[in-house]
């Protein structure tokens, strides 16, 4: 069972690293090149450094092998990585279901995220977590300096409430 925990400054290049190795094992055949995984790489540092107070980690007996984070603290998802040697134990799991009870305490209706066209592995995990896919795009990433196509996913987090026929005002 993971311990799910918010992030310390300390703590970035180790999530950085763990980040990077989940992105690059879901990433063959489409994030190869030494420029797109030196852009990822750096994009993971950056990232980790800069926002480390949006980041909800996960730990096993002291040992970090996840993270997840709301990179403006609304209800979008923006990462969510587990070290692949950890990945299919519930890590993943647990960090989601976190995120989404967080972003429920906030009043957010919904919790949205995007992943990789070609990242099966994350929108299976996302459709199995009960995420429907909502849209798709390709849209120019900063971060790894190319278009990238991406399946925007959502999931409902509260129940409608009222009849058939009847809203409320």
């Amino acid at each position: 069972m993971a311990t799910i925990r918010n992030a310390r400054a300390d703590e970035a290049d180790v999530l950085a690293a763990i980040g990077f190795r989940a992105w690059d094992s879901s990433s063959e055949g489409w994030g190869d090149a030494p420029d797109i995984r030196e852009s990822a790489y750096r994009s993971f540092e950056t990232f980790t450094r800069n926002n480390w107070l949006s980041i909800d980690i996960a730990e096993r007996a002291g040992q970090l092998v996840g993270w997840a984070a709301r990179e403006k603290l609304d209800n979008s998802i923006t990462d969510l990585w587990v070290d692949p040697v950890f990945q299919r134990q519930g890590v993943g799991a647990a960090l989601l279901e976190h995120l989404e009870q967080e972003i429920a305490e906030h009043g957010h209706e919904t919790a949205l995220t995007q992943v990789h066209s070609e990242n099966s592995a994350a929108l299976a995990f996302f459709r199995k977590a009960g995420y429907g896919v909502s849209w798709m795009t390709t849209a120019w990433s900063p971060k790894l300096d190319r278009d990238v196509d991406t399946v925007g996913l959502v999931k409902r987090l509260v129940e409608e409430t009222g009849g058939e026929g009847y809203s409320e005002f």
